[in-house]
């Protein structure tokens, strides 16, 4: 069974003049095919511990394994 994790970056949202507004929260975004990066892992918690890290700088990531798990 192999396991990998995917990530892309979130489009950025930011405009002007909303420093003191609340954030919206990221919506999910349709990737386009070139820009998907991929990572192989050992097990699943080498992918969890990296999807984890790559969500807190900004990314959108999705672990994804073929086979039985």
């Amino acid at each position: 069974m192999n396991i990998w994790v995917e990530y892309w970056k979130k489009p950025s949202n930011k405009s002007l003049n909303t420093h003191a507004q609340m954030r919206e929260n990221a919506k999910w975004v349709k990737p386009n095919k070139k820009d998907i990066h991929k990572r192989f892992c050992l097990d699943r918690e080498q992918a969890s511990k990296f999807a984890k890290s790559l969500q807190e700088q900004g990314y959108f990531v999705s672990i994804k394994t073929d086979g039985v798990v």
